[in-house]
């Protein structure tokens, strides 16, 4: 019973942040962003392809289809009393072979340690996964060898955390990165709908979870929406919002997964990352937004990190 109450306490319901188009977002920006168009380690990024997907094509989600989203990755816990096997309880995005990016929060948990990253799933209670007549890969579980959360990550602000692994990850159409935003890349607008996948709570009242990884969409809203949540809470220039449409949200398991965004380039469409799942609302489906990590804001510091031990 005390390890099924260190699980309800940890797996707490959150949602995802986006790049922020107010004026005083935009400001913050422009300052946290100053000489990253410059930055080394987009030399590493730009070795590699990323933000494509195989497929055609949560709470009020969708199945996503197989390869849709090959960034997608599942953190896994051991229980420290050993009680039970490894449970998958938070999510984060493929930005290299060897780095995942995810949310702070979900470091750190009474109870728990963070020790495997899980790629290539699709269907929770398949291995390898097979849809009509094509089948992906097995999963890659791998080891992580370093856990790099945001050092002044306190009360769900600065909520962004590197892992980075022991061997790197395998690409293929099922495992691949996700891309990271560039200074010049416009952020998205005011009620422009962004996707958030995962594999949370499916139900706003039991603790019923997906088995298949699910997607939906959710539009971005005004920072001030967010500012709802009590406890002197106040949304900053480095977590957006997002959300508040009925029975459509990230929920319960989706912490840290991604915030997407698909855009035109001439390579063709690519996808984006622009957020990373915080926190919302303790009752799932609910008419109110989320709060989101900013990936542009903070993207000097996901560079950085890129580069530890280079």
């Amino acid at each position: 019973m005390a390890a099924a109450t260190k699980k309800s306490q940890f797996v707490m319901k959150l949602f995802i942040i986006f790049c922020p188009f107010t004026l005083h977002i935009i400001q913050g920006l422009e300052a946290a962003s100053a000489g990253v168009a410059q930055h080394p380690a987009w030399m590493l990024l730009d070795a590699q392809d990323c933000g494509d997907s195989v497929a055609d094509r949560i709470i009020g989600g969708t199945n996503a289809g197989l390869g849709q989203f090959p960034w997608i990755a599942r953190l896994g816990y051991r229980s420290k009393e050993l009680t039970s096997g490894i449970e998958w309880l938070c999510g984060g995005a493929l930005i290299t072979p060897l780095h995942v990016v995810t949310a702070a929060h979900c470091i750190n948990s009474a109870g728990f340690i963070l020790e495997w990253v899980r790629l290539g799933e699709h269907n929770t209670l398949t291995d390898p996964d097979c849809q009509l007549w094509t089948c992906a890969p097995p999963v890659q579980d791998i080891a992580i060898e370093r856990v790099l959360p945001h050092l002044n990550f306190s009360n769900f602000h600065q909520d962004l955390a590197m892992l980075v692994l022991k061997t790197p990850a395998v690409f293929n159409d099922y495992v691949a990165p996700i891309c990271l935003p560039r200074p010049e890349l416009p952020g998205p607008l005011l009620g422009e709908p962004l996707t958030v996948a995962g594999w949370g709570k499916m139900n706003m009242t039991t603790e019923e979870r997906a088995t298949v990884l699910q997607y939906v969409q959710v539009p971005l809203v005004p920072p001030a929406a967010c500012d709802i949540f009590g406890h002197g809470f106040k949304t900053s220039a480095g977590e957006v919002c997002a959300g508040a449409v009925m029975n459509k949200d990230a929920c319960g398991g989706d912490s840290g997964g991604p915030l997407m965004k698909v855009y035109d380039t001439p390579e063709g469409p690519k996808t984006y990352l622009v957020g990373v799942v915080s926190f919302g609302p303790t009752i799932c489906g609910i008419k109110k937004p989320g709060v989101y990590t900013s990936v542009s804001y903070y993207l000097n510091w996901i560079l950085d990190k890129l580069l530890v031990n280079k």
